[in-house]
């Protein structure tokens, strides 16, 4: 159908837009900033086929994105019509998009460019033929005709946004909207390691990855050489990628990378998946690297959500991110333990992951739901020494010296054992030689009266005593007396909070472990050294305590010897 000229009638209030107003407000949905003209330019060079990608930006896209590939381009027939709303080469009926696998397929792309921008497209078709040229301004084709170039396409887009000075407003700073575009085009590079892609920003080269088709390489390129060696790999029937090690962390979840069927998607619930196995691995407010791709039965996915085509919806989503989280378990379990190592430079000592581990059985909490427990890192052999600044405990280890952080590690052992009781619904509290009364706020006392029968399987139990004083009576077996009052207080504000007990299980946990552990700076005798070091290798974790934190550093003898300088 045709859309008719916009007129209105004498009390008529309702019209017709024009195509052109229709387009812009359409473009809008689709292009909101230059990055978006990059991902789907790129996206398209992608489905073309294309072995190599080189993308050219000016002033922060404003002044210049190019797009060249080598795919196999687009007939002259084509090329004009693949501009128009709603023209696409990847679907016909609305039964295809039950097993779309192409990246594009709305055919919004160019016609929401072309309606904001001047741009010019040369395109020759791999079957042969000469090639053609088409100039668009402001969704108007301007000339269409044959023109000399090799086989693929080259889409140049200028001057964007120049009729929509609104959306200009709106634009970041040059420097971040430069960083968004090398966020994404690292993250479509990611997504393709069989592509070579290339991204110049003002005439400086800025990614350059080797289309090899391995991920490694492709992430070196991206990131760093050293950065790339660390990470671990992730190789499941549907699942695959990489993830970074306990050790290596960032501060956002901007490294965090989840594809389905290789097409980048934004999906909070799969980002928690990922970070549901590094429960008790990583210290609280760090996030893991991670590339992952999720293989899934494209009549199981429905990519046709938002124009964008970044957000997704699942059929079985639980099955989904059961397998995510099973399959970042598994890899994080082969995780290496911490060791110094002496740096390349000189004699400084630097921290560094190797992968000893020993036979010792694993006694540890539940792994994700369906998972069967796997051997993780392990300590080795530890035979006590001594204690050195009321801090660390000394171990030997088969030709190898060991520093444990005595906080650390009697962290994780009471951890471990305080969820597995708190998981059983096992309180474990012992009276209170003096009843402590405490001072509460309104909302700690609401809490303390809503939460009582949680309180008791954690160990405390109380009475009011007052208007707003409460009457402690026990407290965890584990918790000095000295820090009751503490980590009631931390409790019961958290729980103010509109916290539901159930889903701070583990947070609760950790929060116990940590005020009732040994303190760094307290003396220990080497009876309870010794029983500490024992009780540690049993724990599931214990390369590091449950905020993140290493318990465990190993020097090992070449290393001695190297600084040393003894052969």
């Amino acid at each position: 159908m045709s859309r008719p000229e916009v007129g209105i009638e004498p009390g008529q209030r309702i019209a017709i837009l024009s195509a052109a107003v229709a387009d812009g407000i359409a473009a809008g949905e689709v292009v909101d900033r230059p990055a978006a003209v990059v991902k789907e330019l790129a996206e398209n060079a992608i489905d073309a086929g294309a072995a190599r990608i080189d993308v050219r930006v000016e002033a922060a896209g404003q002044g210049l994105i190019e797009v060249v590939d080598d795919g196999h381009g687009i007939r002259p027939v084509d090329l004009p019509v693949a501009f128009a709303r709603h023209a696409t080469s990847k679907l016909r009926a609305l039964d295809d998009l039950r097993s779309i696998r192409t990246l594009g397929f709305r055919g919004e792309a160019l016609a929401s460019i072309a309606a904001v921008a001047e741009v010019e497209a040369v395109s020759r078709s791999r079957d042969g033929g000469g090639g053609f040229r088409v100039r668009i301004h402001g969704g108007e084709l301007l000339t269409a005709e044959p023109a000399g170039c090799s086989a693929g396409t080259r889409l140049t887009v200028e001057r964007l946004f120049f009729n929509t000075p609104a959306r200009l407003k709106f634009l970041k700073q040059p420097a971040t909207e430069n960083a968004v575009i090398s966020r994404l085009v690292g993250e479509l590079a990611l997504g393709n390691p069989t592509i070579a892609f290339s991204l110049e920003v003002d005439g400086r080269r800025v990614i350059e990855t080797p289309g090899i088709g391995d991920l490694r390489a492709t992430f070196a390129a991206v990131y760093d050489s050293e950065t790339a060696t660390a990470m671990l790999a992730v190789d499941e029937s549907s699942v695959r990628g990489l993830i970074s090690p306990p050790a290596l962390h960032r501060g956002t979840r901007d490294h965090v990378v989840v594809l389905v069927n290789g097409r980048r998607i934004q999906h909070r619930n799969l980002v928690f998946a990922i970070e549901q196995a590094y429960r008790g691995l990583r210290e609280p407010d760090r996030f893991p690297l991670a590339v992952l791709n999720v293989l899934v039965d494209p009549a199981e996915v429905d990519v046709n959500v938002h124009p964008t085509k970044r957000e997704v919806r699942f059929r079985n989503e639980g099955a989904v991110f059961a397998a995510l989280e099973r399959a970042c378990y598994r890899a994080l379990r082969q995780s290496p333990l911490y060791e110094l190592q002496a740096s390349a430079g000189g004699p400084l000592l630097e921290l560094r992951e190797t992968a000893i581990v020993s036979s010792a059985p694993v006694t540890s909490h539940p792994p994700p739901q369906g998972e069967k427990g796997l051997d993780g890192p392990r300590l080795p052999p530890l035979t006590y020494v001594g204690q050195l600044l009321n801090g660390y405990l000394v171990a030997e280890a088969p030709d190898a010296v060991v520093l444990i952080d005595q906080h650390a590690a009697h962290e994780r052992v009471l951890f471990d054992r305080i969820l597995q009781r708190l998981e059983g619904g096992e309180p474990a509290s012992q009276l209170l030689l003096i009843p402590h009364d405490l001072d509460l706020t309104p909302a700690q006392l609401a809490a303390f009266q809503q939460q009582a029968s949680w309180l008791q399987v954690l160990g405390f139990e109380g009475e009011l005593f007052g208007p707003h004083t409460i009457r402690l009576r026990a407290a965890p077996s584990d918790m000095p007396e000295g820090r009751v009052q503490r980590v009631l207080d931390l409790i019961l504000t958290d729980l103010a909070g509109d916290r539901t007990p159930d889903r701070r299980l583990r947070e609760t946990a950790a929060l116990i472990a940590c005020h009732s552990a040994v303190r760094f700076g307290d003396a220990m005798s080497p009876e309870a050294a010794r029983q500490l070091l024992s009780s540690l290798a049993l724990t599931a974790e214990p390369i590091s305590c449950p905020h993140g934190r290493p318990t465990t550093l190993i020097l090992p003898d070449d290393q001695l010897r190297r600084l040393f300088k003894r052969p």
